[in-house]
């Protein structure tokens, strides 16, 4: 018993719960999206021409700062949890 660490265990369950959490509300959200873009009306045809229009002419420069910043904490998040993994 003296073997069993409770962050090691705790750390774990957090993993598995929210790794489950954003598989399900991910799946969730794409069965909705495709359920919403379904049919074939001239309103939900018009509706996915301006979705492909609006995901082809996205302009990634005004969130590129956001992206680096969300990469860099990721990066640091990584580095702790491998050091931690060290000790």
């Amino acid at each position: 018993m003296a073997d069993f660490d409770l962050f090691i265990f705790f750390r774990t369950t957090l993993v598995i719960f929210a790794t489950t959490y954003s598989v399900l509300m991910l799946s969730s959200g794409v069965w909705r999206l495709v359920h919403l873009f379904g049919g074939q009306d001239a309103k939900m045809q018009m509706l996915r021409l301006y979705a492909s229009y609006q995901l082809l002419t996205i302009r990634l420069t005004p969130v590129r700062d956001e992206l680096a910043q969300i990469a860099l904490w990721l990066i640091l998040l990584v580095c702790v949890w491998r050091l931690h993994a060290l000790i």
